[in-house]
């Protein structure tokens, strides 16, 4: 499944260029539908989001003609959305609360129950939706982000490395912390690591708007970021020489130099693990 940046309508993005209401108003509402669930997964405010979605279509419509590269038009159209929340979490200050309102506890079991049709019975959906809600409310805005960049929208790294001005290696390994962030909030709210990718899809679907609901869906493929964003991404040292150990392990079913060329690769790794961790451990 490709990510919408990759799905572009060029002809449809010149003629709005070019003052065409029609087609203007027809993009408008291809970054309505494809939006909203971006935002709204961000602010995690369902009227906040609406308000900025308006305020990115406006500033759409205001700035197309300066487009200068139309088959970029989604990435910049992303990148608009971002900044608009970046600016208003600047401007007022927002501090993200632990747990979320009544209001947005409502909404969500509301769309959750209406959506999720899985088998669940309602009293688990609740209880797996407000702890979701209150996880990803208690992450970081960028771990945040790049969850829904990921999972959600679907975005190959190296898409969202150049939405993020950053290496590609850097969104795997912001990626990896995310997800291990997420499953340490979750966890404290008596969710285990098993449920993981069911809690990511309840969350879509609550947070998704009418129209995307059917195209809900995540893949473990998704969550995956390599060994090297693991490496990097692992501020424990526990959990670094794990890696190194069962690289070991591995290599013990190798021929000989085979498993002198792995075993070393694996000694460095433990080496660079240790040095990065000590690193960390004086910082902080």
């Amino acid at each position: 499944m490709g990510s919408v940046l990759q799905k572009v309508n060029l002809e449809l993005i010149r003629r709005a260029q070019r003052g065409n209401k029609e087609s203007i108003e027809q993009l408008s509402e291809q970054v309505r539908e494809h939006l909203f669930g971006y935002i709204y997964r961000l602010t995690l405010d369902y009227d906040l989001a609406q308000d900025l979605l308006q305020d990115t279509i406006i500033y759409m419509i205001q700035s197309l003609d300066r487009l200068e590269y139309p088959e970029k038009f989604w990435k910049w159209i992303f990148r608009t959305a971002l900044g608009k929340v970046q600016h208003y979490n600047r401007k007022l200050k927002w501090r993200r609360k632990a747990e979320s309102s009544e209001y947005e506890q409502m909404r969500t079991h509301y769309q959750s129950s209406a959506n999720c049709n899985d088998g669940l019975t309602e009293l688990l959906r609740k209880e797996l939706s407000d702890a979701v809600f209150k996880a990803m409310k208690r992450l970081k805005f960028n771990y945040r982000n790049i969850l829904v960049l990921r999972c959600f929208e679907n975005l190959e790294y190296s898409e969202i490395a150049e939405m993020l001005d950053v290496s590609e290696l850097q969104s795997r390994v912001l990626f990896y912390r995310a997800k291990s962030s997420l499953r340490k909030q979750l966890a404290s709210d008596g969710i285990g690591s098993r449920y993981f990718l069911l809690v990511l899809a309840l969350f879509g679907l609550a947070t998704s708007s009418a129209k995307a609901i059917s195209t809900t869906t995540i893949s473990a493929s998704y969550l995956q970021v390599g060994l090297p964003a693991t490496l990097l991404g692992s501020t424990s040292l526990k959990v670094g020489l794990a890696v190194t150990a069962e690289m070991v392990a591995i290599a013990l079913a190798l021929p000989v130099q085979m498993f002198l060329y792995v075993l070393g690769i694996a000694c460095l790794s433990g080496l660079f693990i240790f040095l990065i961790c000590l690193v960390t451990d004086r910082k902080s």
